[in-house]
């Protein structure tokens, strides 16, 4: 019994390693181009920065610096400063904006944990009695655009 061998052209096997051998090119990935403008007003004075927190989830937020999906510094002109974060992916964010007066990149609260420098949520949401959450704060961020977010700080 013999076995038969297949009969591949040699041609067609010199084609297969040849365009086997050719680097394979992927396109690359779109740049998301989105960007969120935390545009903040109502600041008392020029003291210190504004410190922003952007959250992606309701996972740490308001305050947790860790858990923000990023975080930026301001410098206050006029009674109002602008924090962007550029390159942010489609989805629901929420943020929080505080007066860091003394700068020292976080918001300084009393020994009852009640905040002793201004702050705000998107939406301007400052409740009296709690800390803002993140449902209430949320707001979508679209592919291709640029999401201006006025907030009105409080003190």
């Amino acid at each position: 019994m013999t076995l038969d061998r297949p009969h591949f052209p040699l041609h067609a096997l010199l084609a297969v390693a040849l365009l086997s051998a050719l680097p394979v090119r992927f396109p690359a990935a779109a740049p998301n181009d989105s960007d969120v403008r935390l545009e903040v007003s109502g600041l008392r004075d020029a003291k210190g920065r504004v410190g922003c927190l952007l959250f992606a989830t309701g996972d740490g937020f308001p305050g947790d610096h860790a858990k923000a999906h990023a975080e930026k510094q301001a410098v206050i002109e006029a009674g109002r400063a602008t924090c962007v974060f550029a390159d942010v992916p489609t989805g629901t964010y929420a943020a929080i904006v505080w007066h860091d007066e003394n700068v020292n990149g976080k918001m300084d609260k009393n020994f009852m944990g009640i905040p002793q420098e201004g702050y705000s949520a998107s939406n301007d949401v400052r409740p009296a009695f709690s800390a803002p959450g993140f449902k209430e704060s949320s707001f979508a961020v679209k592919a291709g655009t640029v999401t201006r977010m006025s907030i009105r700080m409080g003190y």
